[in-house]
């Protein structure tokens, strides 16, 4: 069973920012570790969905249309068949090169 951690950084300008990611505890050699299974940023409530190329193209086509409302947004990326739970006020699209991985950030 996995569950969301906290983590406190200390930035170089001296200020603290709290990370979270999701964990799960395992055991290995009688003592119990931690695997990440997913960093989550600075908002646990996020949600990252995994998009293939042609999907990611039509969701830029869908950002870039007029600068629809979060609302707006969350209704064309359910009618490409994304169903976005709850009400994210956030979406980016993110391309990783060294992966060539698209995926749909909504916060």
């Amino acid at each position: 069973m996995s569950f969301i951690r906290s983590h406190k950084r200390t930035l170089s300008d001296g200020t603290q920012r709290t990370y979270f990611a999701r964990v799960e505890n395992y055991w290995e050699n009688g003592k119990v570790h931690q695997r990440v299974l997913e960093h989550l940023g600075t908002n646990p409530h996020g949600r990252t969905f995994p998009l293939d190329a042609s999907l990611a193209t039509q969701v830029a086509v869908a950002f870039l249309q007029g600068k629809p409302s979060s609302v707006e947004l969350a209704e064309k990326l359910k009618s490409l068949g994304l169903d976005i739970p709850g009400q994210p006020k956030q979406f980016s699209l993110t391309y990783t090169p060294p992966l060539k991985r698209y995926s749909l950030r909504c916060k």
